[in-house]
């Protein structure tokens, strides 16, 4: 691949785009919300809470129900996140088309790669455990590993720094307001991976918009 060394790493959002999680986080979230009479249809869902991590979707969805107390917050993160992690197990959560080629060829090429989530650690891990995808990532950076969620850039921003690459040297994958809004201020180029929140995101800003990975013009790699 001769000539396409002007990225040098390739950072991917891992919920929506290494997998098809999206819907498995929405039912997830509203196993425990729904009881207490909180809804969020998928046009909110993606609008607002996609990529932005479960410690602030429930601090903000629990705290239009009233309940504000961290330690009431954290056991919902902490139950959510074991529900979760047991739908992955079951093999409920699905690679995205064509991700492991496209893996497979970057790590071929020397591109350097890493998940830049809002998700939990653990989880991420376990999925891609599971999918076979682990080997083929340099780094992982999960909430935790950063100050500020997306959409600041902390999160993409550590994830350079970790693979010893300028961010302008960065290709970020991101399917959610927050994120591209977060690798776009990192200073990276970004392609958006075709979801329901991309009709709230300027489209011109973007590289390219993506259905999955199958047919990526790999020309984006020069850029």
């Amino acid at each position: 691949m001769a000539g396409f060394l002007m990225i040098k790493a390739v950072l991917f959002d891992f919920d929506g785009v290494v997998v098809d999680s999206e819907p498995v986080h929405h039912r997830t979230f509203m196993q425990f919300l729904k009881p207490l009479g909180i809804s969020v249809d998928e046009k909110r869902w993606y609008r607002e809470f996609a990529g932005t991590g479960s410690r602030n979707i429930f601090t903000v969805l629990l705290g239009e129900a009233g309940i504000t107390d961290a330690k009431k917050i954290e056991e919902y993160v902490e139950k959510r996140k074991k529900a979760y992690g047991g739908l992955v197990e079951k093999g409920e959560v699905k690679a995205k088309a064509g991700v492991g080629e496209f893996l497979k060829m970057l790590r071929g090429n020397g591109i350097k790669t890493a998940v830049v989530s809002g998700g939990h650690r653990e989880n991420i891990i376990l999925a891609l455990s599971v999918l076979g995808l682990g080997k083929y990532f340099d780094s992982i950076i999960g909430s935790g590993d950063y100050e500020k969620r997306k959409p600041y850039p902390d999160a993409f921003l550590e994830a350079a720094k970790r693979l010893g690459v300028k961010p302008a040297e960065c290709l970020a994958f991101e399917d959610s307001v927050s994120g591209f809004k977060a690798a776009k201020s990192a200073g990276m180029k970004v392609v958006l991976a075709r979801s329901p929140a991309v009709e709230y995101i300027d489209r011109n800003e973007a590289l390219a918009v993506i259905k999955d990975f199958r047919n990526f013009p790999l020309s984006l790699l020069k850029s």
